[in-house]
């Protein structure tokens, strides 16, 4: 098995037991989840694939195949998309996918348009609070049944589940960073909405972004140390390591 196993991923339980944050009060998405993945490992690579059948609605079934290379684990994997087994796409990204470490790979329309939708979290693998840090990867449908590939850098192994803050069925999906302010740390919450087929910021509509500070306890509070006004000084354009492919 590839050197990367040798690390020890560590889960952060203070920020995923019970509480509730504020974006917490609004409408989840409710997902189908699959976590049937094959393994096939070379002396060049890892190859990671999981199918699902009548995945479009004409009943065609969709296969991802994620792999990485032992030469360049952490640079230019592949993610590879066949239907009914014939290759359509092929992305590149930068992140090993560590067949010990692969999370569910979870279906619903995120972007309200009747087309059924995938997100795939990776870990990092690191220590202590490193071990939040994720790469998310949205794969977005097209009527062409072709997909947009959304991906970028963010904080927590089981992610937080997209909100629906005003029931138009495009889901906002919510990043979570660590910023500081005043020798204090802070979990910066931001909100994003795919439209006209790029992540935009909509922070706005909704008094976004929020700070929680970061404790040694569970805390789920939106701070008083700083005003929401001067929250806003806070807000990412974009999440960090975003990208965008079709």
């Amino acid at each position: 098995m590839t050197k990367v196993l040798k690390f020890t991923f560590f889960i952060f339980f203070p920020l995923i037991a019970s509480g509730q944050y504020d974006f917490e009060k609004y409408p989840s998405i409710k997902y189908k989840v699959y976590d049937d993945w094959k393994t096939n490992e070379t002396e060049e690579k890892v190859e990671n694939s999981i199918s699902i059948s009548n995945f479009f609605k004409n009943g065609e079934s969709l296969t991802i195949q994620l792999n990485s290379f032992q030469e360049h684990w952490f640079e230019n994997s592949d993610i590879k998309i066949f239907k009914n087994n014939i290759e359509t796409q092929n992305f590149t990204e930068n992140i090993g996918f560590t067949p010990l470490a692969l999370n569910s790979v979870r279906i619903a329309d995120f972007n309200g348009d009747g087309l059924s939708d995938l997100k795939i979290i990776v870990p990092y693998m690191g220590n202590g609070i490193a071990s939040m840090n994720v790469k998310v990867i949205y794969l977005f449908q097209q009527t062409n049944q072709r997909f947009l590939k959304v991906s970028f850098d963010d904080k927590q192994s089981d992610n937080r589940n997209e909100r629906d803050f005003d029931g138009d069925g495009n889901y906002e999906i919510i990043t979570m960073k660590l910023s500081s302010y005043q020798n204090h740390s802070y979990w910066n919450f931001n909100l994003f909405n795919l439209m006209k087929g790029k992540l935009i910021n909509v922070n706005n509509k909704y008094d976004y972004p929020i700070l929680v500070q970061f404790l040694e306890k569970e805390n789920f509070k939106i701070t008083d140390k700083i005003s929401r006004k001067k929250m806003k000084n806070f807000a990412l354009n974009l999440p960090e390591g975003y990208d965008i492919k079709q």
